[in-house]
């Protein structure tokens, strides 16, 4: 009877990514598949309703969206079976504790901070991920009759001083505050973890040659840095990701101090004396156990990053006009704070909201990751 039951609600899962999970009872994972799922449901009906399909429209401009459309669908579907089946199958014995990153999954789901903030990061990443399905239009396309028009039904958070529709640039803004944010802290997170890594794990020489390079770059303000190599080399998407991920490489000093504490830990003594070779101590047994302080460090940077970015473009320095961005839109908006208020209000709150919450993220992380708490 009880493999029946199995049977069926694993058969429900592959039919709706959520519906295995609520006829199980489990409704905090059905409820957030049925979100997911309700978002990929959404977007592929924008985009079939403006005939914006990849394989429809034939046009170039939208299959890196189509194809993330069907990844994305893929993933929450074989994501929510796969979680099902494990739900379903796994057997364990009375008293027998869960897996390390099972008992994060527990802990950050009654984190209610923690959870807020996934929201709204997923929340911008689908929009940056399916930006051409949700705006209405070119986010570039200018209508002098509608200049500097409020929110309206046409227009619902109103137009700039060339009629270009807010709503539109801001969701076509979130690729490229989310785009460098990321990608500059994965060069942050992989030289710098890298950099950090070797000083603390070796010491001596290695570790003040390295310290005392990291001095040296902090020894100038970054912001300062940062405007000096644009001013050189313009400000180019690649050139903005490069700068702040070569730039950006404090986290060095934080794996550094979480190495120095595990390179004496009782198991990485135990290797070494078994003969353990040093590439293996320390991708084996340092560098795993260092990916907690990792992935805080890294979430966090993200929100610094793409705050970087918006200070940049409101400065001047930022990505190239007319692609839309955020900081970009404030700095148009100087010029009408008391006769068009949205121009700077909406970009304003698309910046405070996403920083904020890849604040809470990984405030969440920090506390979650820490085996010690329960």
């Amino acid at each position: 009877m009880t493999n029946r039951k199995t049977r069926g609600r694993l058969i429900f899962g592959l039919v709706a990514p959520w519906l295995g999970h609520l006829v199980a009872g489990r409704w905090r994972a059905g409820l957030t598949y049925l979100a997911l799922g309700a978002m990929e449901a959404a977007a592929l009906g924008l985009a079939i309703g403006r005939g914006r399909l990849a394989w429809v429209t034939g046009d170039g401009t939208y299959w890196v969206s189509t194809c993330c459309l069907v990844v994305v669908s893929l993933l929450v579907w074989g994501g929510s079976a796969v979680h099902l089946w494990r739900a379903e199958t796994r057997v364990r014995g009375k008293g027998t504790p869960a897996g390390y990153w099972a008992s994060v999954g527990k802990r950050l789901g009654r984190d209610s901070k923690g959870i807020v903030g996934l929201a709204v990061i997923l929340i911008v990443i689908h929009t940056a991920l399916f930006a051409p399905f949700l705006a209405s239009g070119d986010p570039l396309n200018m209508d002098f009759y509608n200049s500097l028009s409020g929110p309206s039904e046409l227009h619902p958070l109103g137009t700039d001083k060339l009629g270009r529709d807010v709503l539109d640039r801001l969701v076509y803004g979130s690729r490229v505050a989310l785009g460098i944010g990321v990608m500059a802290t994965l060069i942050n997170v992989m030289f710098g973890g890298m950099l950090g890594l070797l000083a603390g794990y070796f010491g001596g020489v290695v570790d003040s040659t390295i310290m005392r390079f990291m001095e040296i770059t902090n020894a100038v303000p970054f912001l300062v840095l940062v405007l000096l190599v644009v001013s050189l080399w313009g400000s180019s998407i690649g050139v903005l990701i490069g700068i702040l991920g070569v730039l950006g490489l404090w986290p060095a000093r934080i794996i550094r101090s979480e190495v120095l504490r595990l390179r004496n830990a009782e198991y990485v003594l135990a290797s070494r004396a078994i003969g353990a070779s040093e590439a293996r101590l320390i991708f084996r047994h340092v560098l795993p156990n260092s990916l907690a302080s990792l992935l805080v460090v890294a979430t966090m940077n993200i929100g610094t990053n793409i705050i970087t970015v918006a200070s940049l473009s409101f400065l001047g320095f930022g990505v190239t006009p007319p692609t839309p961005s955020w900081g970009a839109m404030l700095k148009e908006a100087q010029d009408y704070m008391n006769t068009a208020w949205w121009l700077a209000f909406f970009p304003g709150i698309c910046i405070a909201t996403t920083v904020f919450s890849f604040s809470l993220l990984g405030d969440s992380l920090r506390d979650v990751l820490d085996p010690r708490l329960k």
